[in-house]
């Protein structure tokens, strides 16, 4: 580190990596020192935006000694190799979700990262949204008893604008719906409810022939603890939707609109009502990212670490293996 700072580098200049790349600079433990991506046009763009030095060349990138760690913001298909290769420069690492796209991946990068001494966390950012951290702050305080059942809701129009990108057409490279965009709500359903014991799941292509992939699924999930959830997930909807409830032995969770709106705790004695902007100001990515900065400066793990990103990923690939077989999957 220079003058107390992680030296950052970026890997990945596009919509995500611009938007790490601009919460990272309000981080006053942090320095974007270099950015780079395959496309020149793309990283010479970047340079002029952000005024940092930019390369084409991911081991021109890792071999700067003022980088301590990387952002790593490309495709989904890309993230083991470009973790592994920076854990061996001895870089810590940021890895955008998904993790990877098999079990075998996400094992690869967590021994990389353990036995070069670098720390490693996932993206999955829902974590540091104010109404998802709430519901999972009230449901462990134990407050309204046992959690009984956990459902989300998330319901979109497919990739559309910046998003429209050819490689989310691909599962091989995106790993579809459930893990280009789901991953999240897999991911919070675990954190909220508990290790899963079991899936089952029915998915369907209604209207994205262009994807080799469902792009409608609704999910069920057995807990270990004995709790129950659901997962519904699309993009069919005109009428765009985010959203999810949690029923305790002593009072319901109501979260209709999860990016901001209200959370509402009914019980029997009453209503009480949490607002997102009175819970937490602090913008989640630039949340997320001061985390992983002061994990490192503290030389300790970050609170979201590559298990956890593992456990999403072996929980959507249990949801498309139930939709193919059309039986329960024990996990």
């Amino acid at each position: 580190m220079r003058n107390g700072k992680v030296g950052v580098g970026l890997v990945g200049c596009g919509v995500m990596g611009k938007s790490l790349a601009t919460q990272l600079k309000t981080i006053e433990q942090a320095e974007l020192v270099a950015a780079c991506d395959a496309v020149e046009e793309v990283a010479k763009a970047f340079r002029s935006e952000f005024g940092v030095w930019t390369t084409t060349s991911l081991d021109e990138l890792l071999s700067r000694k003022d980088v301590d760690a990387v952002l790593i913001a490309t495709p989904a298909y890309l993230h083991a190799e470009q973790t592994v290769a920076a854990a061996e420069a001895g870089k810590h690492v940021f890895c955008e979700k998904p993790m990877a796209l098999t079990l075998e991946d996400c094992d690869r990068m967590i021994d990389a990262c353990r036995k070069n001494g670098v720390n490693l966390m996932v993206g999955q950012v829902l974590r540091y949204f104010p109404i998802h951290a709430k519901v999972k702050e009230l449901v462990d305080s134990g407050e309204l008893g046992r959690l009984l059942c956990l459902t989300i809701y998330r319901l979109g129009g497919g990739f559309t604008g910046v998003w429209a990108k050819e490689w989310r057409k691909s599962k091989a490279l995106s790993g579809g719906m459930l893990m280009e965009v789901n991953i999240h709500e897999l991911d919070f359903l675990r954190w909220v409810g508990g290790e899963v014991e079991s899936v089952f799941a029915v998915g369907e292509n209604f209207l994205h022939p262009d994807c080799d992939y469902p792009d409608c699924v609704i999910v069920t999930l057995r807990f270990r603890n004995g709790a129950i959830g659901m997962l519904h997930a699309s993009q069919v909807s005109t009428a765009g939707d985010y959203g999810g409830r949690a029923d305790c032995e002593r009072g319901s969770l109501l979260f209709p609109k999860l990016w901001g709106g209200e959370l509402v705790v009914q019980t029997e004695k009453g209503q009480q009502v949490f607002k997102a902007e009175e819970l937490s100001a602090e913008n989640p990515v630039r949340r997320e990212l001061r985390e992983f900065v002061e994990s490192i400066v503290e030389g300790r793990q970050p609170a979201i670490t590559g298990e956890d990103g593992r456990a999403a990923v072996a929980l959507a690939l249990a949801v498309y293996r139930s939709i193919e077989t059309k039986s329960v999957v024990k996990m």
